[in-house]
């Protein structure tokens, strides 16, 4: 009979997700993963596999606890376009001004497009984005030009959370997204 896990999965998994965030997936060490987690590499291999493993379920993990709340939040069904400006405008302070960036961004960037670990939890991460932001625009500007304002949109989250990885957030970044959203209500205001 198997002994009972005697630790939080979700609390691992957590800790987890913020360690591949800070160092990603190939300049972490195991032994970085056992400090992180507070478990023995034992205990990690034996509730996640492998190193691999456990970077799957943190970036699920990751998806899931973070990606999709904060859109059920800022881009949920009721969210106007001040509340998607708002999830925009949070990456511009703590705790997502850290320098670390997003584990879904960092992910895509560290691993591309191919198959790799990371596939499945990337395309995950950026199609929830994409339709949590599509959808608000539909709601507020119509269907015929959601397409391209939601496209323009999420190229410009990306690459907010991007610079913020690179540590290159400025205000002229912040002013970028000011600007973006004054347009979209400009445009919505003129709409036929």
């Amino acid at each position: 009979m198997a002994r009972p896990r005697a630790f939080d999965e979700l609390e691992v998994l957590t800790a987890a997700m913020h360690a591949f965030r800070r160092r990603g997936f190939s300049d972490i060490s195991v032994a970085e993963l056992e400090h992180a987690t507070g478990l023995r590499t034992s205990s990690l291999y034996n509730a996640f596999g492998d190193k691999a493993g456990l970077f799957r379920r943190a970036l699920d993990h990751y998806v899931a606890s973070l990606v999709a709340s904060r859109l059920a939040e800022y881009a949920g069904p009721d969210a106007s376009l001040d509340d998607l400006e708002q999830l925009f405008l949070t990456l511009f302070s703590a705790p997502y001004d850290d320098g670390y960036g997003c584990l879904v961004v960092n992910s895509a960037a560290e691993f591309g497009s191919g198959d790799s670990i990371a596939r499945d939890g990337v395309r995950t991460g950026l199609g929830l984005v994409h339709r949590h932001v599509e959808d608000v625009v539909r709601r507020h500007l119509g269907s015929s030009s959601a397409q391209t304002h939601a496209a323009r949109l999420v190229l410009l989250y990306q690459g907010v959370l991007l610079h913020s990885r690179a540590g290159l957030l400025t205000s002229a970044h912040r002013d970028a997204v000011s600007s973006e959203f004054q347009s979209l209500r400009h445009d919505k205001e003129h709409q036929p």
